[in-house]
């Protein structure tokens, strides 16, 4: 039984690793399509008005601990290269408005902690959810400066920020 499991178990892992491998072959270079988003704080973001920068699209979610983790390491990157033109969209997944977002962030220690001054965007419609394919959160999509997907990437483990690093220099020179 034991060595049914282990099998069964190297299977499954096997198929998840083999889904997100297909999931990013199927996206990266692939342009993007262009959307206008309006931040928690009420600024206009639209991916065709920011050519020549960097643009990274984080889906994340508040129940999500992956995600809450990662926003630091998101945040150390914002503050890193936004001077050199990278700019960083945080939408959450949860399908909550702007008030929600807002007051977890000032209610929850968790998230006051992570330091976020990137762009936090609420996707209540779930529209840039269902254009990106959202299977599971967090979700990076890294846009090049002409609107080209370069990075798509499903979950988060810590060390993760050493691969964003690398790809963000790549794409920022």
């Amino acid at each position: 039984m034991l060595k049914y499991l282990w099998r069964l178990a190297v299977v499954t892992a096997f198929v998840a690793i083999s889904g997100v491998a297909l999931a990013s072959e199927e996206w990266v270079g692939k342009k993007a399509d262009d959307f206008t988003l309006k931040d928690t704080k009420g600024v206009e973001l639209n991916l065709s008005s920011l050519a020549g920068k960097v643009v990274w699209v984080n889906f994340w979610g508040l129940r999500c601990g992956p995600c809450i983790r990662e926003l630091p390491a998101l945040e150390k990157l914002n503050k890193t290269y936004a001077d050199k033109g990278l700019v960083i969209i945080g939408i959450n997944a949860d399908g909550v408005d702007d008030g929600f977002i807002t007051k977890s962030f000032a209610d929850r220690d968790d998230l006051k902690g992570a330091g976020v001054t990137f762009h936090l965007v609420s996707d209540v419609d779930f529209k840039m959810v269902d254009a990106f394919s959202l299977m599971g959160a967090p979700l990076n999509v890294i846009i090049d400066k002409t609107g080209v997907i370069r990075f798509y990437h499903e979950g988060y483990e810590a060390g993760d920020e050493a691969n964003y690093e690398k790809v963000i220099k790549e794409l920022l020179e």
